[in-house]
C-alpha cells in the first residue's frame, strides 16, 4: 500500500501538467502531442483518412462520404490531419465546422433542422476564419437568408412561425417546442428548403472562387454529428431511428453541388441501414487501436503506439515506474482513447499524496474508478455481451428494435456507451470493453447456472 505524503511544489507542478495535459481535446497533425496511429501498416490494414483524402482528390469537383467511429476515439483530430492533407495539395480549401453548435445533440434529428443547421455552420465558419472569407457586413448568413424563406412561403400559404434571424441558431439548437414547430410547418415544404439550402451553398462556393481562385475545390467537414444520441429507451430509440432516417431517405438532399462533403456518423448506422455506405461515397471507420488480437494476446505494436500517446504528453514512467504498470492501463482501455486518458487522471489524482512512482494499488483504484463509471450491468446486457465476446460479432437476433430478442436499440445503445468497442484488421470485429469483461463472463455464468 503506497504511503501518504505531502508532495514537493516540483512534483505537485508536473503532476498537475501532466493531468492538465491527459484533456480530451481535438490535436492538429503538427501538435507535439500527436501520434500518428492509423498510418502505421501493424496498426492499420488501412488509412481511413488517406482513403477519404485520395476518394476526393480523384473525384470531380463534388462527392460525399461518411466517416464513422465511437466518441473519443479522435475523429476530431483525424479530421484536422485530413485538412491539413488536402490543404496540402493547394487546390482544396477545407471549411471544418462542428455541429455540436447548431444542432441538439440529445434529440430526434430531422432533414429540416440538420439542412438549416448545415448552411448555417458552413455560413459561419466562412465568415468566422480570414483564410476562407472573413466577415463581410454585405454577406448574408444563412440564419437569416432561412427567416426570409420562411416568410417568403408565410406569404405563400399563411402561418406564423415567430421566428427572427437573431434567434434561430439558438431555438433550433435549444428549444425542442420550436423545433417541433418548425418541422410541423415545413411540412410539405422540405423541396423548397432543400433548394435554398442548396443555392445558399452555391453562392458560397461561388465566393470562395473569386476569392481563392476558380480551380480550387471545396471540401465541407462536418464534425460531431455521430454524437446525436438519446437517454431512456423510448427516446433514445426515436433519436437513433431518427438519425437512421436522415441518412437512408435523404442522401440526395445531403449531395451538395460542387462541394466534397465529410460527414462524421456513429458506427451503428451501417448495422440499423446495411448498404447506407452505397448511397454515399463509402464509409471509412475509425477503430479504436488494438491491444489485444483478436485470440486475446496482448497486441505489442498496439501497446508502444499507445504508449507514444501517454508519453509524448508526460513521463508516464515517473509516475508509474514500470511499463508492466503503464501496459495494465493500456490494456484496460481497450485501446479506446478517451479511456485511457481517464484512467491516467485518474492515477494522478491518487498519486498526489503518495511518494513516485506509485505502486499497484494506485494502479488497481483507478481501474476500480472507471469500471464502475459502466457499472451495474443489467443481467440480460450481459449474456449478450458474453456471446459478442465470444464470437466478435455484434450477435443480433432481429433487424428491428422492440421485442425480448437482441435487437437495434440495444446494440446501439452498446456503441454509443462504449461497453462494446470496435477493431479492424482486414474485417471488423468488436469485443467487450475490457473493464467490464469479468463481470460479464461472471453475471452470464450465474444466468446459464
Amino acid at each position: 500500500m503506497s504511503q501518504q505524503r505531502t508532495p514537493s511544489a516540483e512534483e505537485l507542478e508536473f503532476l498537475k501538467g501532466f493531468y492538465r495535459a491527459l484533456g480530451d481535446r481535438p490535436l492538429e497533425p503538427d501538435d507535439s502531442w500527436y501520434v500518428a496511429l492509423y498510418q502505421d501498416e501493424e496498426l492499420a490494414a488501412s488509412d481511413p483518412v488517406e482513403q477519404l483524402a485520395t476518394a476526393i482528390e480523384w473525384s470531380a469537383l463534388e462527392s460525399t462520404h461518411l466517416f464513422s467511429g465511437f466518441r473519443g476515439t479522435g475523429k476530431s483530430t483525424e479530421l484536422r490531419r485530413l485538412r491539413a492533407r488536402l490543404r496540402r495539395t493547394g487546390r482544396h480549401v477545407v471549411v471544418l465546422c462542428d455541429m455540436v453548435d447548431t444542432l441538439n445533440l440529445g434529440s430526434p434529428v430531422d432533414a429540416v433542422d440538420f439542412l438549416i443547421g448545415v448552411a448555417g455552420a458552413f455560413g459561419d465558419a466562412l465568415d468566422a476564419d480570414p483564410d476562407l472569407l472573413g466577415h463581410d457586413p454585405g454577406r448574408e448568413s444563412y440564419w437569416a437568408r432561412a427567416v426570409g424563406l420562411f416568410r417568403t412561403l408565410d406569404v405563400e400559404v399563411g402561418g406564423n412561425l415567430g421566428v427572427a434571424s437573431a434567434t434561430l441558431k439558438t431555438n433550433l439548437r435549444k428549444d425542442p417546442t420550436f423545433r417541433e414547430r418548425l418541422r410541423e410547418w415545413m411540412d410539405g415544404r422540405l423541396g423548397a428548403l432543400v433548394d435554398d439550402v442548396h443555392d445558399y451553398l452555391k453562392s458560397c462556393v461561388a465566393a470562395l472562387r473569386r476569392h481563392h481562385g476558380e480551380d480550387i475545390e471545396v471540401v465541407l467537414l462536418l464534425d460531431s454529428i455521430e454524437q446525436i444520441r438519446g437517454t431512456s429507451f423510448g427516446h433514445a430509440e426515436s433519436v437513433y431511428s431518427s438519425v437512421e432516417a436522415l441518412f437512408s431517405n435523404h442522401a440526395e438532399s445531403l449531395r451538395f453541388e460542387d462541394i466534397h462533403v465529410v460527414y462524421t456518423v456513429p458506427p451503428w448506422l451501417k448495422i440499423r441501414s446495411p448498404g447506407i455506405a452505397g448511397e454515399y461515397g463509402g464509409m471509412q471507420l475509425l477503430p479504436c487501436v488494438r491491444v489485444r488480437d483478436r485470440a486475446g494476446e496482448p497486441f505489442r505494436p498496439g501497446l508502444d503506439a499507445l504508449e507514444r500517446v501517454v508519453g509524448r504528453r508526460g513521463d508516464w514512467s515517473r509516475v508509474l515506474g514500470t511499463r508492466e504498470r503503464l501496459d495494465r492501463l493500456l490494456l484496460a482501455s481497450g485501446g479506446y482513447l478517451r479511456d485511457l486518458l481517464r484512467l491516467l487522471q485518474a492515477v494522478l489524482r491518487e498519486a498526489r499524496n503518495r511518494p513516485l512512482p506509485v505502486g499497484d494499488d494506485v494502479v488497481e483504484l483507478a481501474l476500480h474508478e472507471v469500471r464502475n463509471s459502466y457499472l451495474p450491468l443489467a443481467r440480460h446486457d450481459a449474456s449478450w455481451l458474453a456471446e459478442i465476446h465470444a464470437s466478435g460479432n455484434p450477435e443480433l437476433d432481429v433487424h428491428r428494435a422492440d421485442g425480448d430478442e437482441a435487437n437495434l436499440y440495444d446494440l446501439s445503445r452498446f456503441f454509443d456507451t462504449h461497453l462494446v468497442l470496435c477493431y479492424r484488421t482486414l474485417e471488423e470485429w468488436y469485443d467487450v470493453h475490457p473493464l467490464l469483461l469479468d463481470e460479464v463472463l461472471r453475471q452470464a455464468g450465474e444466468r446459464r447456472s
